[in-house]
């Protein structure tokens, strides 16, 4: 008698990443992002990532969009003066979002917020470098379970 094995694996989830520069701090950013559009960003706890026997804790906002099958992060970019994505060194928050978006969105989203008091720049960057650090992926994606557990 042969035996069938089953796999179970979850896909994995593919971002989309704008970029901020501001001066804000992250609850100031929060409360323009909210007034901006329907987005109600909430504060959880924040992203701790280790490296080389360093710890460094990261401020995470997180906004569950029910209606438009998308979910919103809003991750600060330092922690102590150390980037969490030293390539984009110049942003000081990175928005990641998963969910059905497309190109066109994710520029007049970045268009939106650049409008935002004190936003100094906003771009839609690249995820591949992200994704090029793979303990930061997995640790964010850990995280992120974690988080939505507890919501």
């Amino acid at each position: 008698m042969s035996k069938t094995l089953m796999l179970d694996f979850e896909e994995e989830i593919e971002y989309s990443v704008i970029g901020i520069s501001t001066n804000l701090k992250d609850y100031r950013l929060t409360f323009y992002l909210n007034r901006l559009s329907s987005l109600q960003f909430k504060r959880v706890n924040p992203f701790v990532f280790k490296h080389k026997e360093q710890v460094f804790s990261y401020s995470l906002y997180i906004y569950l969009d029910y209606n438009n099958l998308r979910n919103y992060y809003l991750i600060s970019n330092k922690s102590n003066a150390v980037k969490l994505v030293k390539k984009y060194q110049h942003f000081d928050y990175l928005l990641l979002m998963d969910g059905d978006i497309d190109k066109d969105f994710l520029i007049d989203l970045s268009k939106q917020i650049k409008t935002c008091d004190n936003v100094n720049l906003t771009s839609v960057i690249d995820i591949a470098d992200f994704e090029k650090i793979k303990n930061l992926r997995t640790a964010f994606d850990m995280h992120l379970d974690a988080v939505l557990t507890n919501l």
